[in-house]
């Protein structure tokens, strides 16, 4: 094995081989090292080329995306790394050490072109890209797993994701949606199966080695709104065992349990006025406004959302004023993250900031990135 140190770069290792001569060659820019006497002696020579450029636009100074090259004779991979780091510090979560507020919103990822994925990777590419120029930073992806595709665009593009597991179970409309709804959320459980139990388990840690590798996913959603919530804190230090590198938030919106990295709340219903805590404060739902656009709605008779509004102009107004007076004063209590709900219109559900074709973005560009520009941890 040899280990060898650039300032710049870190450590680089590579098994199985011998520093035979070190070059640093400033090919465009970037540096080359060669390698030789690889064990093996059918693999002489490996060039690894290292190009760093810029990730996450909020903290580009500290975020590097890696681009590199190994080729072995005729044989070459190409691949990219991320150095980074998530942690929590009491109140704040730390994007490589540094306090960062995480701009998001929920992304379901369902397509009119394609239900459960979009008719071509240019669909992924448009919601991220999209959201990106919105100013968002991040996607909280929403009870679905979604092809490895999705989360190279959101490696290589510089988007954060929140990833939810899988939840499954029974629904009662009064434990799981009255009663956290009007604020009973503590000391409320339900009956679940061992079948459940194990399918949960199993599907949350083949999610979570299937996504091991992608430096975007940043946080995991264990529970949300007490969907199949069991053993809760159990869970958070099973999962925390096996990834300690994520933020893990126990339950999202209600079903407080003991043991999760963050405090996760959902506010729909109400002014967004949130209690001081020891831990992050993460508003995981919120908003859900509805601005239907009729000739690109997906049922002219349904409208699903918690407030209407019959044009793009006030949509966004209505947007800009939820940020300003609610958003923003909740930053200095310990607010680390706000999920506006959604991304995009879902057939009967018109609550989206684009349309369910994608052909209409109801929101202004600009006014919204303004907005982005003033959610910063001071």
């Amino acid at each position: 094995t040899t280990t060898f140190h650039d300032e710049i770069y870190g450590d680089i290792t590579v098994d199985n081989a011998e520093l035979d001569d070190m070059i640093l060659i400033k090919s465009d820019g970037y540096p080359t090292y060669n390698f030789a006497n690889v064990v093996d002696d059918h693999l002489m020579g490996i060039t690894h080329v290292v190009r760093g450029k810029e990730y996450l636009d909020q903290t580009a100074k500290y975020n590097l995306l890696y681009e590199f090259k190994i080729e072995c004779g005729e044989d070459m991979i190409e691949s990219y790394f991320v150095l980074r780091t998530i942690t929590v510090d009491n109140d704040r979560i730390l994007l490589n050490g540094k306090p960062y507020f995480f701009h998001g919103v929920l992304d379901q990822g369902y397509y009119s072109d394609g239900i459960y994925t979009p008719a071509s990777p240019e669909g992924y590419k448009y919601d991220i890209q999209t959201m990106k120029r919105l100013g968002f930073n991040t996607l909280r992806k929403h009870i679905k797993i979604e092809p490895e595709l999705f989360y190279y665009y959101c490696d290589k593009y510089g988007m954060i994701v929140f990833q939810d597991m899988v939840n499954c179970g029974g629904y009662n409309y009064l434990l799981d949606t009255v009663l956290p709804t009007i604020g009973i959320k503590k000391g409320l459980t339900r009956p679940v199966n061992d079948k459940t139990k194990a399918a949960f388990r199993k599907i949350s840690m083949d999610m979570m080695r299937f996504l091991y590798n992608h430096p975007s996913v940043c946080y995991y959603t264990i529970f949300n709104e007490g969907w199949g919530q069991h053993d809760a804190d159990k869970l958070y230090r099973k999962f925390k065992e096996f990834d300690p590198s994520r933020i893990y938030d126990t339950a999202s919106g209600w079903f407080t349990p003991r043991e999760s990295d963050v405090v996760s709340e959902h506010v729909y219903f109400r002014k967004i006025n949130l209690k001081p805590s020891n831990k992050p404060l993460v508003l995981s739902e919120f908003g859900g406004y509805s601005c239907k656009i009729p000739e690109h709605s997906f049922n002219l008779s349904k409208t699903y959302g918690y407030k209407y509004f019959d044009n793009t102009k006030n949509f966004t107004k209505a947007l800009d004023s939820l940020y300003r007076n609610e958003i923003i004063p909740n930053i200095e209590k310990g607010l680390c993250a706000a999920v506006l709900t959604q991304l995009s219109d879902i057939e009967d559900e018109t609550n989206g900031l684009v349309t369910y074709d994608r052909r209409v973005c109801k929101v202004d560009e600009a006014r919204m990135r303004a907005i982005a520009e003033e959610l910063v941890i001071k």
